[in-house]
């Protein structure tokens, strides 16, 4: 096969991937939803990840939804706290209410089609020190969202980071990775590298995540940044532009030979709002 088709097949794969995308400002759902959904829709985004913001009506939740829907997008409930598995049990007890009462309350093509869970306890001030309860609180929690989703018939997917497979669990003999994996219905994998090859890219990054997938038939998505990092050069796509980092997930779909691959951009209005 030529180069020339090469490309040409890379790019119809990637025209056929599954992509999802974080929405972290709410209020956007009242201003304009209608353009809103024709944005997210030109971005070929198959679901959104739309935060819970209480102090916005539940008419626009409600129409914005259903718009989506109307498209094929779906829309999942987004929230997380990095204290939600220790002293801030009653916010997550209270966003899994909230998600309770507004799925009972609203029409089926206005429900949310699942929720996703961004709980990052490592971000905790005493994470280093007292590892291991924080981790034993977390699985706990991710339990409990696992029962409670399925109490409201729906899946519950959590953001996880790359380095959860270095770990330990406090449930399982494998690492927090395998253990979350197990749990819960989709993962997102926080793969914040801009390249897709090497020791450091995050088709490598991935690899164990993505193995556990399979065993336990959980969906893995890659997750790629692409706001601005202080962290280094090699985290965002920010500086690279949009086409840069579609050529490295064509890499990862070309090299990995599986078209069923899954993305996750974050987030929605800096993926807007970058270079092309």
């Amino acid at each position: 096969m030529s180069s020339t088709s090469c490309a040409a097949s890379s790019g119809e794969e990637v025209d056929d991937t599954f992509f999802s995308t974080w929405l972290w400002d709410t209020t956007r759902i009242e201003q304009n939803p209608a353009q809103l959904v024709k944005d997210i829709q030109k971005k070929k985004v198959n679901r959104v990840y739309l935060q819970i913001n209480h102090e916005v009506p539940i008419l626009a939740y409600q129409r914005f939804i259903k718009s989506a829907n109307s498209i094929g997008i779906t829309v999942y409930a987004l929230d997380g706290s990095r204290t939600w598995a220790t002293s801030g049990q009653s916010d997550y007890a209270a966003f899994w209410d909230w998600i309770g009462y507004y799925q009972e309350e609203v029409a089926v093509d206005e429900r949310f089609k699942g929720v996703h869970l961004d709980v990052e306890p490592y971000l905790l001030p005493n994470w280093e020190k007292n590892q291991l309860q924080i981790v034993s609180a977390y699985e706990e929690m991710i339990r409990d969202a696992a029962n409670r989703a399925k109490a409201l018939q729906v899946p519950v997917g959590a953001d996880i980071p790359f380095w959860f497979d270095e770990i330990d669990s406090t449930t399982e003999s494998d690492s927090l990775a395998y253990s979350v994996i197990k749990m819960v219905d989709e993962v997102t994998i926080m793969a914040y590298r801009n390249k897709a090859k090497g020791e450091n890219g995050f088709i490598e990054l991935t690899k164990n995540e993505r193995r556990w997938g399979s065993v336990f038939s959980t969906p893995i998505e890659i997750g790629l940044e692409t706001v601005p990092s202080t962290e280094g050069k090699f985290i965002s796509f920010a500086s690279k532009g949009e086409a840069a980092m579609m050529q490295e997930i064509q890499e990862m779909i070309v090299i990995v030979d599986d078209k069923s691959t899954r993305f996750s951009i974050h987030h929605f209005d800096s993926w807007v709002n970058m270079k092309k």
